[in-house]
């Protein structure tokens, strides 16, 4: 991460600011009785999401604009330079007006190019079969998504009466994917993660908090899940905390060790699965990108040499602000 501009670490954590506030926080509180105390706190609250949705929303922007500029050094990154600019254009249109029709299913392309553009980046590198998995099942669960937006979006363009009738399967199995991502992720990174115990015991306990609010409301706890990062829970309760605790130790581990792995983690998670708001879609197209760096796949002047054995060894400095 000390290779990228700052604005890549204030952007994770406006994002994670605006993921936990704005869309988990304040919506939960929609449950809560609201005496004058609670209603000054939710105000307050409510103000300070907005306020990072809207840095996160103009980071973003800088951010996918930086990444197009320099994926013109690499030939087989030369697409991200017309699909992020086409993106950021496309969601400064859309903070105006609400795109629908034709303008969203442009929109929906020019995301699922991206995807693309770096998907093939990152399999005809020179890294290792189980990395070029690790990075594609969250890719796989993006495109997913993004393919049950366009199939509405198709739709109401063409006029044809809906909903599509594979759009519910398409989304259940991108849901699929983003639970089976980090359980990849920690797969990959395993050998480096195994030693780091505070990594597994933070882990734990957010992983035990989020099946304990289960139990006391799974009704509450469904509708919370979706509007905070998309995800019905059809699945069985177990796989879902086992993805979680996983998430948590590769994120909490690759952040001790400086690794963009982290970074990229909270990004996914604050853009959350098949978002509707075009600041989280770049979130999400942006932890992608970050997610390729930390497997060693080279983007232009961000070239990373691979690891000896002897430097994965030794342990790696923890970034400032957890000290």
């Amino acid at each position: 991460m000390n290779r990228l501009p700052i604005f890549f670490r204030w952007l994770a954590l406006v994002a994670l600011a605006d993921w936990l506030i704005a869309r988990t926080i304040t919506r939960s509180a929609i449950f809560m009785p609201k005496p004058p105390p609670v209603i000054v706190a939710y105000q307050a609250l409510s103000l300070i999401g907005q306020l990072a949705s809207t840095l996160a929303g103009l980071l973003a922007l800088i951010a996918v604009l930086w990444i197009a500029l320099e994926s013109r050094r690499e030939s087989r990154a030369i697409g991200l330079c017309v699909a992020l600019p086409g993106l950021a254009a496309l969601s400064v249109f859309a903070l105006m007006i609400t795109p629908g029709g034709w303008p969203a299913l442009a929109y929906q392309l020019l995301v699922i190019a991206a995807v693309v553009v770096m998907s093939w980046r990152v399999w005809h590198s020179q890294q290792a079969i189980s990395r070029k998995m690790a990075w594609s099942v969250p890719a796989l669960a993006m495109l997913l998504g993004e393919c049950y937006h366009m199939s509405q979006a198709l739709y109401t363009a063409l006029r044809w009466p809906g909903p599509p009738p594979f759009a519910n399967t398409l989304f259940s199995l991108g849901e699929l994917f983003v639970v089976l991502s980090p359980i990849g992720l920690w797969w990959t990174f395993r050998h480096t993660e195994r030693r780091d115990v505070p990594a597994y015991v933070w882990a734990a306990l957010a992983t035990a908090a989020l099946v304990v609010v289960y139990f006391a409301n799974p009704a509450m706890t469904g509708i919370v899940s979706i509007w905070s990062v998309g995800l019905t829970l059809y699945l069985p309760w177990p796989v879902y905390a086992l993805s979680l605790w996983l998430a948590g130790v590769t994120a909490i581990g690759s952040l001790r060790r400086g690794d963009t792995a982290g970074w990229a983690i909270l990004l996914l998670a604050a853009g959350g699965y098949a978002p509707h708001f075009a600041t989280h879609v770049l979130l999400s197209l942006i932890g992608l990108w970050l997610l390729a760096l930390s497997v060693d796949v080279r983007f232009g002047a961000l070239a990373m040499p691979p690891a000896s054995p002897a430097h994965m060894s030794m342990p790696r400095r923890a970034p400032s602000w957890m000290s």
